[in-house]
């Protein structure tokens, strides 16, 4: 028997199998009418035992609406229970995926203090301690976003995105100075933030999750991990403490 995780981020929905403890499949797809027809593809639904729905964007409950008829449902809350202790001072207004991926954290990299990265739409920091208590964090804009940001909100700079190949100091034309001045403008803001957690909090580990991962865990040069699907892993933990 499998669980289902459904994680609704800004820019797509994601489907996960867990067979115990272990991401046996995983799906994407672009609309909440596309989840039904792409699990079915995969497995047959009686062999789903329990499942956690945890949305950023559109209503967690029209998605689990779908699932509903099939198996139980699980939507995230506040008020669910969490292997972690919670310190934030307002828990109702923490978005799930930074309570998921720092449940993530503890579970993957026990006893640890460790700061989660998450860079997507938007980029979040998140510290969990070596007890087990999350703090709190910041949030920022994501790189993807920058380019945006700075294509919309000017008259003549081009749509770019993230070119793996710019690493250098400076460009030499309009296109190299926008992508390698916002790809260093975010490296350097992500490593000024980690020198200062680092000196806080000792042996300190950074954990990287979301789609840029792979790209900033090249680049800082610390002790770091990239794990994609941190938050999966997260929900998952989560659905089983509250069976």
């Amino acid at each position: 028997m499998y669980n289902l995780v459904v994680d609704a981020g800004n820019t797509s929905l994601k489907m996960f199998l867990f067979d115990n403890g272990k991401i046996a499949h995983d799906l994407k797809c672009r609309e909440v009418s596309d989840l039904l027809p792409a699990l079915q593809s995969i497995v047959q639904l009686n062999k789903i035992d329990r499942c956690i729905v945890s949305s950023v964007s559109v209503p967690q409950s029209e998605i689990a609406d779908i699932f509903r008829p099939f198996f139980p449902v699980l939507e995230f809350s506040h008020l669910l229970k969490f292997p972690i202790i919670i310190r934030y001072a307002t828990p109702e207004t923490l978005g799930s995926d930074r309570v998921a991926a720092v449940v993530g954290a503890v579970v993957r990299y026990p006893g640890r203090n460790v700061l989660v990265i998450d860079s997507g739409t938007a980029i979040t920091y998140d510290i969990v301690t070596d007890k087990g208590e999350y703090l709190g964090g910041n949030i920022s804009v994501g790189l993807n976003t920058r380019f945006r940001a700075l294509h919309n909100f000017t008259g003549k700079l081009p749509l770019l995105q993230t070119d793996k190949s710019l690493d250098g100091l400076f460009g030499t034309n309009t296109t190299e100075a926008l992508t390698i001045g916002i790809q260093n403008g975010m490296l350097y803001e992500i490593e000024g933030i980690v020198k200062e957690f680092a000196r806080r909090y000792n042996d300190l580990l950074v954990v990287f999750t979301g789609g840029d991962s792979i790209f900033f865990e090249n680049r800082i040069k610390f002790n770091n991990f990239a794990e994609p699907y941190l938050v999966a892993f997260g929900l998952n933990e989560i659905l089983e403490f509250n069976v």
